[in-house]
């Protein structure tokens, strides 16, 4: 499901770590690109609590993004995922882009289109 860009509140990028599966290798999507989890501060727009979220974003290489440095997401999407009796929802976008005037200077992390 696409979320509408404009109006999810803030993220702040706290680190970004390779997305690995159960033997530690690291993930690709369906390009084969490599897979990244931005380790996100989120403040919700209307004012609630602040809460961490994880966003997965695939890039060539690993995004440089300085610590607490604002980004906005672009082509955000959730998906719900369920496995026997555990399910959730993961986020992904193919893109980080810095927010002008955010908290700290930073690195673009730019997603498939690299």
């Amino acid at each position: 499901m696409r979320l509408d860009e404009s109006n999810n509140g803030s993220f702040q990028v706290i680190s970004v770590t390779p997305r690995v599966d159960r033997d530690g290798v690291q993930r690709t999507d369906r390009e084969n690109v490599n897979q990244w989890e931005l380790e996100t501060l989120h403040r919700p727009a209307d004012g609630g609590s602040a809460q961490v979220i994880k966003v997965r974003v695939a890039s060539a290489s690993e995004p440089s993004i300085r610590p607490m440095a604002e980004v906005q997401f672009k082509e955000f999407e959730a998906f719900f995922w369920q496995m026997g009796d555990r399910a959730g929802v993961s986020l992904s976008a193919i893109q980080a882009v810095p927010v002008a005037g955010g908290s700290q200077p930073h690195t673009e992390a730019k997603g498939r289109g690299d």
